[in-house]
């Protein structure tokens, strides 16, 4: 019998027998340590059964499928999300520090960006960071499909971010090597549009809050139409 897509379609314990030794929580912590310490590639069923000091086939009984465990891992880092006790004034200033806390959470673990191409059901942590970003959108002027749309898209890039900065120093260029770079191409006269954009930019390539400022982009090309802060204190009359 095929297992359900999510491990949240039936419960983590039976009525009947021993009482088990382990619980998804502490299963999924043990397998983002791994993950953590090596790679996404090193969470093998085996290996974290035997880090859990269990029989393979033991493991599958808390966890029916290799889906199932990158499900709980994804929804166990969803945790780490810090939500106000109130909601925000300021939407816009809310969906950047998501956004901030989304690239956070990929740098320090930054095998959770391997797991995006993988769609997956969302457990209870994942559910409550979709709710309250929904919640931010609710004066946007964009239909429910829209909205999850946006929310894909910032919390994508962000995670992206994120596990690119992670990445081992010397890997990836630094940004001072992409701004050379830029302006190397663009002077070759071969890059028409290039030259043109960086003759005419106020800023340089490698601005150090590209972060910020990408997803304050982002915020502007969803035309959410949110007002700020600023906007509710000093209404348009």
């Amino acid at each position: 019998m095929t297992p359900p897509a999510s491990i949240w379609d039936f419960p983590e314990h039976g009525s009947r027998g021993p009482r088990p030794r382990h619980s998804r929580a502490g299963i999924a912590a043990v397998a983002v340590r791994i993950a953590d310490a090596e790679n996404m590639e090193a969470v093998t069923m085996r290996r974290l059964a035997g880090e859990l000091g269990i029989a393979v086939m033991s493991l599958y009984n808390y966890v029916p499928a290799k889906d199932h465990l990158a499900q709980l891992m994804t929804d166990r880092l969803a945790a780490e999300y810090a939500y106000p006790a109130a909601p925000p004034p300021d939407a816009r200033a809310a969906i950047a520090e998501l956004a901030r806390q989304a690239r956070d959470i990929a740098r320090r673990h930054p095998w959770l960006a391997a797991l995006l191409h993988r769609p997956m059901p969302p457990g209870p942590n994942g559910l409550r960071y979709l709710d309250y970003f929904l919640g931010l959108l609710a004066d946007a002027e964009l239909s429910t499909g829209a909205k999850l749309e946006v929310i894909a898209v910032i919390s994508g890039f962000a995670t992206l971010y994120g596990a690119t900065q992670a990445a081992p120093a010397g890997q990836l260029a630094s940004a001072a090597e992409q701004a050379q770079a830029l302006t190397r191409a663009a002077a070759s006269g071969r890059y028409a549009h290039l030259t043109a954009a960086l003759a005419t930019s106020s800023r340089p390539p490698g601005h150090p809050d590209i972060f910020g400022t990408s997803i304050e982009r982002l915020i502007e090309l969803a035309r959410l139409g949110l007002p700020t802060a600023k906007d509710r204190r000093h209404p348009a009359t």
